[in-house]
């Protein structure tokens, strides 16, 4: 399996605080070919009231897992405390969508999981009040053959991949522009250093730049 972070970030490494040129960033996102997209709830979420000033309500197709082509990717949302509640059916609705999965854990409200059950959505629940990445992976590998997979998310959760040892390749979308003092850094929740091999340097229009690196592991790194 190949675990991939995506992100569109300023010069300085900020996530927030100027504008992402979204259609080169899914662009990337698509040339992958990921199975899965991880995408965090916090980030999900965010996304929701950047679209939408009033949520839309649920209809009866909601309650129905959808049926799409299987080359789309699942979305799988870490979402443990139930962020999500009433709101699944706006992302479960988007056609680049296959369906939506939810990462639990034994701390995830039983009101969350009736919803989730009501409306046939798949979920795995960790034994542990956090989310167990490292077997959540393997679950979605041997469930839904999973290969190749992209994040869509935050400095949390792609913190604890880094530092779990988790992640093949960083995949930046370099915008030019400074965010200075309000900067958000993508990587700043990381505790553990990691040496990289660039792999692509791409000038894109507009003065944006595509960069990919390979995280080297283990030996990798000491040679």
């Amino acid at each position: 399996m190949k675990v991939i972070i995506h992100s569109s970030v300023s010069l300085d490494g900020s996530l927030l605080g100027f504008a992402v040129d979204m259609r080169a960033h899914y662009r990337i996102v698509g040339s992958y070919g990921a199975d899965v997209h991880l995408v965090g709830s916090n980030t999900a979420a965010a996304g929701l009231k950047m679209f939408f000033t009033r949520l839309p309500r649920e209809k009866k197709s909601d309650f129905v897992r959808p049926t799409r082509d299987k080359s789309l990717p699942l979305w799988v949302i870490p979402d443990s405390k139930g962020k999500l509640l009433g709101k699944l059916h706006i992302l479960r609705r988007f056609d680049l969508c296959r369906d939506i999965v939810i990462l639990a854990t034994r701390a995830t409200p039983k009101k969350y999981l009736r919803y989730l059950k009501e409306r046939d959505y798949v979920w795995h629940r960790a034994e542990k009040s956090r989310v167990d990445y490292r077997r959540a992976l393997r679950w979605l590998a041997k469930e839904h053959a999973a290969r190749t997979i992209i994040t869509d998310t935050g400095k949390i959760l792609n913190g604890i991949l880094l530092d779990n040892g988790m992640v093949d390749e960083i995949s930046l979308l370099v915008h030019p522009v400074l965010v200075g003092k309000k900067c958000y850094p993508l990587l700043g929740n990381a505790q553990k250093g990691a040496a990289l091999r660039l792999k692509k340097c791409r000038p894109l229009a507009g003065g944006k730049t595509w960069l990919v690196y390979k995280v080297m592991k283990g030996h990798e790194s000491s040679t």
